[in-house]
């Protein structure tokens, strides 16, 4: 789920850059920061997932199955979540690299998109 969201995020982020850009600069540097968008969106989560991956295993954690019905609940719902029997296996390894790459980026983003602002010397 959690997944789900930040791919969506994402896609929504695009369009938005997409279209301010045409609106403000044309069709050609909408487009060129459209492949921009992409491209660092892939380059940073390969390089995030090879960091995430030296603190996170590919298996994950086991644990066990916890009592409370509100713990399994968030649990299931938050997409990496695998239930054998009275253990339960945890792989957060991907929600905590998209994570990464929504923060890293929209920090990045917020200067790169920053309206430049424009003072009159007389």
């Amino acid at each position: 789920m959690i997944i789900a969201v930040i791919y969506f995020l994402h896609v929504i982020f695009a369009a938005y850059a997409f279209c301010r850009s045409y609106q403000s600069e044309g069709w050609l540097q909408a487009f060129l920061n459209l492949g921009f968008i992409i491209t660092l969106f892939a380059v940073s989560l390969t390089v995030c997932e090879l960091i995430v991956g030296i603190f996170i295993p590919d298996s994950g954690y086991m644990i066990q199955l916890p009592g409370n019905q509100v713990v399994v609940f968030f649990l299931k719902i938050s997409g990496f979540y695998a239930q054998q029997g009275t253990t339960v296996t945890l792989t957060p390894k991907d929600s905590i690299t998209l994570i990464f790459v929504t923060l890293l980026e929209f920090f990045f983003y917020r200067f790169y998109f920053k309206k430049a602002v424009v003072t009159k010397t007389v």
